[in-house]
């Protein structure tokens, strides 16, 4: 993967189950490649959780740092969502960022910040 932050890969703190909605600016987000609408169209995508119990991170997760949220992130490229949407931008070890929305009450993957 390359793409994943070295403190996040090594951090002890917990996995978390959560809504997209209690999450922070300053909170690790897992990522997963998954398929957008064809095969061969892959995109970076928010781990979705199946349930709302803690699991451990399978190889292949990438950890996004939360550096920004709110509404003015959608403004940054044309897309209709609805206002349950909560937009946030990730930072990568890479240098890489990504900008994504996640509906409100989705249950999401992430590890609280240090502080």
């Amino acid at each position: 993967m390359g793409r994943a932050d070295p403190e996040a890969l090594t951090d002890a703190r917990p996995v978390e189950v959560r809504h997209a909605w209690e999450l922070r600016v300053g909170d690790w987000l897992a990522f997963e490649y998954g398929s957008a609408t064809a095969p061969w169209a892959s995109e970076m995508l928010p781990v979705l959780a199946e349930s709302d119990e803690p699991t451990a991170p399978p190889l292949g997760w990438t950890w996004g740092l939360v550096t920004e949220m709110g509404d003015a992130l959608r403004r940054t490229f044309p897309v209709v969502a609805d206002r349950w949407t909560v937009w946030v931008l990730c930072e990568f070890g890479d240098q890489s960022s990504i900008i994504t929305g996640i509906p409100h009450e989705v249950m999401i993957v992430t590890r609280r910040s240090a502080s």
